[in-house]
């Protein structure tokens, strides 16, 4: 193995340290009996407090990254402050342990080197893979159960290892998922089991790909080449790349991006846009002349999200378009909001 890769394998291991952050809900530490597992599995909830049990909510389920734990990613900076402000559910699964990969190595063990230096442990059992993965899919049906989800607006996303476990069960249980956003994913052999390759089955998939310019665990040019495969095979995707952003700290405490992925995930639902199918196409005007012909997907902060012909889609303050423009979403508004 080169100097490079030992280098990559081991810092994986120490990626993860605890993120605090303060929330308006409280986040629950839940636990379940694991039949296969044989044992108690800790996973972590948020629940907004504006749910109600007769309104149907979106989840997200979100993975946390080698060494780490659901106590530290579902803390990251914005991911339940956004959820509380959006009427978000959280939830973020053990996948039975720190090192579990959430099947996306395989079912087993692989007992090689370089599995060790990717935090194999003796002591897991054989089929910890296997395992892994059906922890998180066990947790996604306690929470669909126990609370009114709305099954079009479930959310997959994850870092690090975590991200490379979104990439993979979205792929793998793609009809659960309304739209995945693997961040810093490690996605590359040998620390998973496929390539870009898995894209061909995942055309019709929404996916927000985050990663940091100055990443040194995944390279960058490795997450470059997965946003090209996404633009070549005409995906709807968004690709973030954060301009000195190392691999840690540039995902964990950056409530800004965070909040766009939430943009993301708000603008789509299973089968497409939250309000594709609801907005006519239109020519808006905005104070400068300036035209463009497109239909509305959301409004939220003053702001106005518009989709054009193509696909390509554009924020646009509400007070830049023109004052027969400001009437049209007001009323738009009102009658999918019943005021």
């Amino acid at each position: 193995m080169t100097n490079c890769k030992l280098l990559l394998v081991c810092l994986l291991l120490l990626f993860s340290l605890p993120v605090h952050v303060q929330a308006a809900g409280k986040i629950e530490k839940r636990s379940y009996f694991f039949k296969e597992a044989g044992k108690e599995i800790d996973y972590r909830l948020y629940v907004p407090s504006s749910y109600k049990k007769e309104s149907a909510n979106p989840l997200i389920v979100i993975l946390h990254g080698l060494g780490s734990n659901p106590q530290q990613v579902i803390r990251y900076n914005g991911v339940v402050q956004e959820a509380e402000s959006r009427g978000y559910i959280v939830v973020a699964p053990y996948g039975y342990n720190e090192r579990g990969w959430y099947g996306s190595r395989g079912k087993v063990k692989q007992g090689t080197i370089e599995s060790l230096l990717l935090g194999e442990n003796p002591n897991d059992p054989e089929n910890i893979g296997e395992l892994s993965e059906m922890d998180v899919i066990n947790v996604l049906n306690i929470t669909k159960k126990e609370y009114n989800i709305d099954p079009d607006r479930i959310y997959l996303m994850g870092h690090s290892m975590g991200g490379g476990g979104t990439l993979y069960l979205g792929n793998k249980y793609s009809s659960n998922w309304a739209a995945l956003a693997p961040m810093a994913p490690a996605a590359m052999r040998p620390a998973v089991d496929f390539d870009v390759s898995i894209l061909e089955q995942m055309r019709d998939m929404p996916i927000y790909l985050v990663t940091g310019e100055r990443d040194r665990l995944i390279p960058v040019n490795v997450i470059r080449e997965w946003a090209d495969n996404m633009e070549r095979l005409k995906m709807d995707y968004r690709y973030e790349e954060i301009k000195g952003g190392n691999h840690n700290s540039s995902i964990a405490n950056n409530r800004e991006m965070i909040s766009r992925i939430y943009d993301f995930f708000d603008e789509r639902k299973r089968g497409g846009s939250v309000n594709n199918n609801e907005s006519e196409l239109r020519v808006f005007t905005n104070q400068s002349g300036v035209t463009i012909k497109a239909r509305v997907l959301v409004i939220k902060k003053g702001k106005v999200t518009i989709e054009r012909e193509d696909k390509k889609k554009f924020s646009i303050p509400l007070d830049s378009l023109s004052e027969e423009d400001v009437k049209y979403l007001k009323k738009w508004w009102a009658e999918r909001n019943g005021s």
